[in-house]
């Protein structure tokens, strides 16, 4: 957040016309962030405009809205249309059991839609959709006020003179700070919330030479989601994604704050071990791997494993390598193998 910018409660508007359907929203959305959301409920669009416009006259945050597709009078779609044009910036999500593809598409083109959720839904999906939704959400507010703040930093400096100089120097020093901050968005992976892939290399890079320099191991993994395609074809981009989330968070639970975890391209995802050997990587990788199988990840049924998996391969400086393409070129021959023997395993160069 901004220095000296008010913080302000955001809200989650759920709206649908069953009344059971919004009272579960409501407990299980509320159960999860109610500490940080107010969660509010409406049974028409009209309703809900008139609460969403009520709480945008107050100057509160409305960060998502969950419609349902099939109400009386004004749609769900429709609804999701004209908050798009009120607040772009707000998370819209579609919820229903009868939408088709056309109205799914329709939302995406004209009401900015972000997310479809189909009736029922499972709940730890809905929560950990909603959650990376909000992150992202906030991730584009705090990107928006810094490039705000920064444009009006730098209006002030082509304002003064050379005669406050003094000033001009404190100036600078606030517009190297935002644009630190900037830089650090940057290198963040827009989709998972994880570093990117430049990131990822270049942080390899500076590791394997202090790792060279100390003569200590790092340890590399690369993941790949198994028969992601597949997945992808079967249940669409908007199920794609959403898993690909639930990857990456399971990928960044109980990391140290010196690993890095990035996504390295499509479906795969790559940890840099800082001083870890072999044996220890690979035992981090099957915690992984294991993790993974067992979260239930909507419609991982259908995988060819009756699951949604991933596969793991692990390499380690210096044995297999002393410099980035050379230990990337292992963890990936590695990986390679992990597939060829079945998935849903780890594979360890050189082994």
């Amino acid at each position: 957040m901004i220095a000296g910018e008010t913080e302000l409660r955001e809200h989650i508007v759920c709206v649908d016309d069953e009344e059971g359907i919004l009272t579960a929203l409501r407990q299980q959305l509320s159960a999860r962030f109610g500490a940080e959301c107010d969660i509010a409920v409406a049974k028409n669009a009209h309703d809900a405009l008139e609460l969403i416009e009520d709480l945008q006259h107050d100057g509160e945050e409305v960060a998502v809205v969950i419609a349902d597709q099939i109400m009386p009078g004004m749609k769900g779609v429709e609804l999701l249309e004209e908050v798009h044009r009120r607040s772009p910036r707000t998370v819209k999500v579609l919820l229903t059991g009868q939408a088709g593809l056309d109205a799914v598409v329709y939302a995406i083109n004209r009401a900015g839609l972000d997310q479809y959720i189909p009736k029922p839904w499972d709940e730890p999906d809905l929560r950990l959709t909603i959650q990376s939704l909000l992150s992202r959400f906030r991730l584009e507010r705090e990107r928006e006020g810094l490039l705000a703040e920064l444009q009006s930093k730098n209006a002030e400096l082509a304002a003064l003179n050379s005669s406050l100089e003094e000033k001009v120097a404190a100036r600078t020093r606030e517009l190297e700070g935002l644009n630190t901050r900037l830089v650090e968005l940057a290198i963040t992976d827009g989709l998972t919330g994880l570093y990117n892939h430049r990131h990822f290399r270049e942080r390899l890079t500076l590791e394997l030479e202090r790792s060279n320099r100390t003569n200590l191991p790092l340890s590399v993994l690369m993941i790949d989601v198994d028969s992601f395609k597949l997945y992808n074809d079967r249940h669409g981009h908007l199920a794609g994604d959403n898993a690909l989330r639930g990857v990456a968070k399971i990928l960044q639970h109980g990391r140290r704050a010196n690993d890095v975890v990035a996504r390295y391209g499509g479906e795969e995802f790559a940890i840099v071990l800082v001083d870890v050997g072999s044996a220890a990587a690979k035992e981090v990788a099957e915690r992984i791997v294991a993790n993974v199988a067992e979260f239930p990840f909507e419609f991982g049924a259908s995988q060819p494993l009756g699951k949604l998996t991933i596969s793991a391969g692990v390499a380690t400086a210096p044995a297999d390598g002393v410099d980035a393409a050379t230990v990337l070129a292992s963890a990936d021959r590695a990986l390679f193998e992990a597939k060829s023997v079945g998935r849903n395993t780890v594979c360890v160069a050189g082994r």
